[in-house]
């Protein structure tokens, strides 16, 4: 009896297209705040089965998404900044990711940016500094502010601008909310005023100048020239 020989089995299917890395920068390039995992199929052209080889669900493209922003923070040309320049520069490009993806806000507010994007981007900065002639742990504490200043300045421009896209900006808002107060109240809000409605967009240098003075006042340091 002669034996058949079987040829070897074939996958049969298309060949995935796609990689992690492609679905998490087209996530980016819609938007996370209006993602969806029928959109993100559609915008690459595949079927919604099909992203689930790449994540396990929108709550983990989310994650992975807003942790490829905060990653990948633009920090170009900044080796050979002043260390005050220097933190002025990764506030600003912190600032910068969480204006342009307000989804990432709420994901550190959820804890869902997880512990490893938090860790690479403080060793980044430490890095950054220490290379300046700070120690680790000096370096650790301004980026415990500085990290606190940038997501406040975040919130803030997200802040107005939402209010701006509503048809009213945050200034116009408290000046009709104060009108409803009597003259002789909240007096010394309105000896403020000017700087309670401070632009949205000079939040984050206002707040950190006082940081970076002190600082140079404890290293008996002369800041540098604009």
């Amino acid at each position: 009896m002669i034996r058949e020989i079987s040829s070897p089995r074939r996958t049969i299917g298309r060949p995935r297209l796609l990689t992690r890395e492609m679905v998490l920068d087209a996530a980016i390039e819609i938007g996370m705040t209006a993602i969806s995992m029928k959109r993100l199929a559609e915008h690459l052209g595949v079927g919604t089965a099909t992203l689930y080889q790449y994540v396990g669900s929108r709550d983990e493209l989310l994650r992975l998404a807003a942790a490829r922003q905060v990653s990948s923070l633009e920090m170009a040309g900044t080796d050979d900044l002043h260390w005050s320049k220097y933190i002025v520069a990764f506030a600003r490009a912190i600032q910068a990711q969480l204006v342009e993806h307000p989804q990432i806000i709420v994901q550190f507010i959820d804890a869902g940016l997880g512990p490893e994007v938090e860790l690479e981007v403080a060793e980044r900065f430490l890095h950054g500094m220490v290379s300046r002639g700070f120690d680790a742990k000096e370096a650790l504490d301004i980026q415990s502010h500085v990290g606190a200043l940038a997501i406040a300045g975040a919130v803030a421009i997200c802040r107005e601008r939402a209010s701006r896209a509503r048809g009213r900006s945050s200034a116009s808002r408290i000046q009709a909310s104060l009108a409803h107060y009597g003259a002789d109240e909240l007096p010394l809000i309105r000896e403020q005023v000017e700087n309670y409605l401070a632009d949205a967009e000079m939040i984050l240098d206002r707040l950190i100048a006082p940081v970076i003075e002190r600082i140079a006042r404890q290293r008996g340091e002369e800041l540098p020239g604009d």
